[in-house]
């Protein structure tokens, strides 16, 4: 079989021009990234941001490790999977959270970036679980592990004071060009919407104002050229369905469409690749798009990810993904795309079928130890230093919780809890088909539960053998990051190693 091209894509422009049925689309300059070029100030400054790192950070939190692992091994409760999920992670951000649960110093490796961006990381991914979690349970407080009361509105409400107030230690700071926080701002500003009945419409005046102000710094900045367009826009997309001011740049919004090269798939950037940031990245985002503003440019949104799932869903077996492109710790989020789908009424998976896939998914990875000290691990399984990017810090895995969010978001009005579940594809039969716009082999093996995705086109022509392989950091680079708190990891993303092939025994990583 083939994969079906969507029916309206976005108009051809001076960006974009098609050759050969191939999209290709005109770059733009990359902006110079402050912390992939570090001077000896910024050297000064990092190394300040791990002395207070190493003051604040707290013991791990490894009290239900065991307990979680062994619930995903044996459990196929929905439901209570998510359930447990959610205050496992809760109660370990309780744990590491500090100046009003409004950074969270993480334990794990550092980023390129500061320490404290780090944290800040460790409380916007975070927080729209905790928003997610007030659609699902009908309550503001939840009762953790441990059996102790969590007020869950009360953390929001005070970490979105304490971070946007200046005067606070725990201030988010002021943001510029290319600045890690504009992204994480993107999440923060998503749990303020989730929670908006909780917690924004119980703010003053002031206190409302407070926030919007720092949340506006994005209008002005410049991001790389890629899917990062999308942070900005949630953040405005948000700002206008809270206080009435539209200040949505198209412009962004319409450089993602460029982006998009048909049968639901997008390019991360005009030379970027394919690969899950599909799912986790642009459906995810664009999803969130819909369900704030319903009335913006809704066919695009639906028709793509309908066409995206249509064929994405023959990737997921019951142990293992063919997994390919970078940021590999962000795998439990795979799945969120099919729930995405479900939510929007598409007509390319069944609500059984999703939620097969988003649950096996989760019992596979965490059930061989995905999650520990109360994040996930950076890593597939447990921690691999190799799979780690140097923009990616201890808290940078929280991605990983997209599709637990969308869950629990959506799980009462869709009945997800209560849908039987239905046979994946690689379940019912094998098959062998193209996905044409990034030109890709999809072949399942239902008598081995093996998928095999093959990209027919090479990304660089200069490798041999050992270029392909994963390499691990050297001990010289390694007391160096454990010094200055600043990564300093190989590459490691195998598509641009020269790797074509993925097989979901995901063999190439272990």
């Amino acid at each position: 079989m083939t994969t079906k091209t969507p029916e309206k894509q976005p108009s051809t422009s001076s960006s974009e021009h098609i050759e050969s049925g191939i999209k290709h689309i005109v770059a733009t300059e990359r902006p110079k990234v402050p912390y992939e070029h570090p001077d000896a100030k910024m050297y000064w400054h990092l190394f300040k941001q791990r002395l207070i790192r190493l003051k604040m950070k707290k013991p791990a939190y490894d009290k239900h490790d065991q307990q979680l692992q062994a619930l995903f091994q044996q459990q196929t409760d929905l439901k209570l999977l998510c359930d447990n999920l959610t205050k496992y992670v809760t109660e370990a951000f309780c744990h590491y959270s500090v100046w009003e649960h409004s950074h969270a110093y993480y334990p794990g490796r550092p980023s390129q970036q500061s320490a404290r961006t780090d944290a800040v990381e460790g409380v916007s991914r975070v927080l729209p679980v905790l928003a997610s979690w007030l659609h699902f349970s009908h309550e503001s407080q939840m009762s953790g592990l441990n059996g102790q009361r969590i007020d869950v509105v009360k953390v929001l409400s005070q970490a979105f004071l304490a971070g946007t107030d200046p005067k606070h230690p725990g201030y988010w700071g002021v943001l510029h060009d290319c600045d890690q926080r504009v992204c994480e701002s993107a999440d923060l500003a998503l749990a303020l919407w989730l929670s908006k009945e909780w917690v924004w419409q119980h703010y003053s005046e002031a206190e409302q104002q407070q926030i919007s102000q720092w949340f506006k710094q994005v209008n002005s900045l410049i991001t790389v050229d890629n899917n990062w367009h999308l942070f900005p826009l949630t953040v405005q997309f948000v700002l206008k369905a809270l206080t009435g001011e539209d200040c949505i740049d198209h412009d962004k919004y319409q450089r993602i469409k460029v982006f998009f090269v048909g049968d639901g798939w997008f390019r991360d950037g005009a030379k970027g690749n394919y690969d899950y940031y599909n799912a986790w990245g642009f459906h995810y985002s664009l999803y969130w798009l819909d369900q704030i503003d319903p009335n913006f440019d809704s066919e695009f949104i639906h028709q793509s990810l309908s066409d995206f799932v249509e064929g994405y869903r023959y990737f997921f077996t019951p142990q293992g993904l063919p997994f390919f492109g970078r940021s590999a710790c962000y795998r439990l989020a795979a799945a969120a795309p099919l729930l995405a789908a479900v939510d929007q009424h598409s007509s390319a998976i069944s609500m059984g079928e999703a939620k097969r896939a988003f649950r096996l998914n989760l019992n596979y990875f965490i059930g061989n130890g995905a999650m520990q000290y109360g994040a996930p691990t950076q890593g597939l399984f447990h921690d691999d230093g190799r799979l780690v990017d140097n923009y990616s810090g201890p808290a940078s895995s929280f991605w990983s919780m997209r599709g637990l969010i969308i869950a629990l978001y959506m799980g009462n009005r869709c009945q997800l809890w209560q849908a039987e579940e239905s046979p994946l594809m690689i379940e019912q039969q094998s098959y062998d088909f193209d996905i044409e716009a990034i030109q890709a082999n999809v072949k399942g093996i239902a008598e081995t539960q093996e998928i095999v995705v093959t990209f027919k086109q090479e990304y660089t022509e200069q490798q041999d053998p050992l270029s392909r392989r994963l390499e691990s950091q050297s001990y010289t680079n390694k007391a160096l990051e454990m010094l200055l708190g600043r990564a300093e990891r190989p590459k490691n993303n195998l598509l641009r190693k020269g790797i074509t092939s993925y097989s979901s025994k995901m063999s190439y990583f272990f």
